[in-house]
């Protein structure tokens, strides 16, 4: 019955779940599929005559749906690997309703038809559900997984989308990829419902691995792959024992000698959480309701909680949640076991103080030219201030504030300092040298840092080292304090703050001009401080002047693409001259 599939021939179109015109969808039983399960009628003996005359009206009753879906599962579960014989005793029915049911599977592509009859068939076309076929465990042993960030997987993603797929991936007779894993991993990364797939009934992933894996080596030559990958091909190649060969080959290689290797203590679980549901509910809340000022860091998770009203740090002791460094390390603590659980994105949070240095690297020449050509007379930013008078830069204090900022700092391409504190000298001899350069009549400083003790001295102190230290004149100076205020402490909502520390040396000045009461920029949302930023700088612009620039800038976008691709046609002629 194989021809109740009907072979396709040619490239398959992409065709996504979310198309109401698709003839035949995947069904209920398999990832994204819901198709609903197609029953028979019939009758049986000692039926009631409303139960028949229910079946008669071509709706199967209550027991007659289970057991279709009982067979329906185990087929999906268990086609590769058990006979229709198997199924039903295991079932519990007969043989041939396993075989109709199969027929009916098959049909709508959800598993792969078997070939009937002793005498094997050639490799067939037909087009299958995406969810019917899979790559082999063995594949992994064999080739690196597909990178779905390279740029060369971004461009055959373009090129289903628009063409759909071209050449059919090869499976096995128990559904598993000999040729194609890449066309396969995009069709799911697209939600392509159905793809074409050539079927080799001769071949079998799991009753004959060593031939498998010989035939995936085979189908892959073409392919661009590392040296590793090329040396595990070989092995396969030329190796009657293929399985065993790579499993060793694998192992060998990456075999590392035990001088100077760390021995780990025993593995530790880490102890559940039982007394601190309420705080972990609430930092799950604030984590999630700040999806877009992601990431954050813990200070800013910390902050956002001193807002919560009657939380507590503990459930039995009732302990209320407050600015002190205890309930502080609760928040971290907390926020490393809801990463670990799941509960809260990794990338929900982030560390600005331990960067990490990553290079930028290519699988091969392929990959690096392709992108380059992406990026072709792309990220053009037009200089919106010099039009202006004066020279602005931004100073924050914490580089998890400077990346809360950056959008803001962007937006009007003002150049961003953080200082981390009080910032070194190497930052103000380059905020310095740009202001020189641009030979503007002042240098304008829009300061973003804590009120405290520091806070309140680090815009003075920095401004004093530019005239000081560096010989800017006093009247081409200007450094503006946006936040955080004594004006912005008495007109926002904000938590009681905390005790400041009396070991500062600039503690006795701050007391006797605002108390002892002390607020960090985190104690403002993200949006909050945006807003008052780009009030600042808003407010030193020539707004005219500025429009000016940004309407030209949109302007040299549009001369840009229309160049960029004329450039482009030039490139590759030459290219396919040479």
């Amino acid at each position: 019955m194989i021809a109740a599939i009907r072979p396709t021939t040619g490239p398959v179109r992409p065709r996504r779940r979310s198309d109401s015109r698709l003839s035949r969808s995947c069904t209920a039983g398999r990832p994204g599929c819901r198709r609903p399960a197609p029953s028979r009628n019939g009758g049986r003996p000692g039926a009631s005559s409303s139960s028949l005359a229910t079946r008669r009206r071509g709706v199967p009753d209550v027991a007659e749906r289970g057991k279709s879906a009982r067979v329906r599962q185990a087929l999906l579960r268990s086609w590769r690997t058990s006979s229709d014989r198997e199924i039903a005793r295991a079932v519990g029915v007969s043989n041939r309703t396993v075989s109709l049911l199969r027929k009916r599977l098959e049909a709508d592509g959800l598993i792969l038809p078997r070939c009937e009859g002793t005498q094997l068939v050639e490799a067939r076309q037909y087009e299958v559900c995406t969810s019917a076929i899979e790559p082999a465990s063995l594949n992994d042993q064999l080739y690196d997984p597909v990178d779905e960030s390279e740029p060369s997987f971004q461009a055959l993603l373009e090129s289903i989308r628009e063409h759909g797929i071209l050449e059919p991936i090869v499976a096995s007779a128990d559904g598993y990829i000999l040729s194609g894993h890449r066309r396969h991993a995009a069709a799911r990364a697209l939600g392509l419902e159905r793809i074409p797939v050539r079927i080799r009934h001769d071949v079998s992933y799991l009753r004959g691995q060593d031939e498998f894996l010989g035939l995936l080596a085979s189908y892959n030559r073409q392919r661009v792959k590392t040296s590793a990958e090329q040396l595990r091909e070989e092995v396969v190649l030329m190796s009657d024992d293929s399985c065993a060969h790579v499993r060793r080959f694998r192992r060998d290689a990456s075999a590392v000698s035990s001088d100077g290797v760390v021995q780990l203590r025993e593995r530790k679980r880490r102890s559940a959480i039982r007394d601190k549901l309420e705080l972990r509910a609430a930092i799950i809340k604030v984590v999630l309701d700040e999806r877009r000022n992601w990431p954050l860091s813990d200070r800013a998770v910390h902050y956002r909680l001193l807002n919560v009203p009657g939380l507590v740090r503990n459930d039995k002791s009732r302990l209320p949640y407050d600015n002190t460094s205890e309930a502080y390390n609760d928040v971290t603590d907390m926020l490393t076991r809801l990463r670990l659980d799941g509960s809260v994105p990794f990338d929900a949070i982030a560390d600005e103080t331990r960067p990490i240095i990553l290079w930028d690297t290519h699988r091969c020449v392929g990959d690096f030219v392709r992108r380059e050509c992406d990026r072709f007379l792309k990220g053009y930013w037009r200089r919106l201030l010099q039009s202006q008078p004066n020279w602005i830069e931004l100073l924050v204090e914490k580089n998890t504030v400077a990346n809360q900022l950056r959008r803001i700092a962007g937006k009007y391409t003002v150049p961003m300092t953080s200082g981390r504190g009080y910032s070194s000298l190497p930052p103000r001899k380059d905020m310095v040298d740009r202001f020189r350069a641009s030979g503007r009549e002042k240098l304008v400083v829009i300061v973003a840092s804590d009120f405290d003790p520091e806070g309140e001295d680090i815009p003075s102190s920095f401004g004093e080292s530019l005239r000081d230290d560096f010989g800017i004149a006093a009247r081409q100076l200007h450094i503006v304090k946006a936040a955080l205020t004594a004006e912005q402490i008495r007109t926002m909502d904000l938590h009681e703050g905390q005790l400041s520390k009396e070991t500062s040396s600039r503690y006795r000045r701050f007391l006797a001009a605002h108390g002892e009461r002390v607020w960090e920029l985190e104690s403002l949302t993200a949006d909050q401080l945006r807003e008052i930023v780009e009030a600042a700088i808003r407010g030193l612009l020539d707004l005219d002047a500025f429009e000016a620039e940004v309407q030209r800038e949109q302007e040299e976008q549009v001369e840009l693409d229309a160049k960029r691709s004329q450039l482009r046609r030039v490139l590759f002629d030459d290219l396919d001259v040479e």
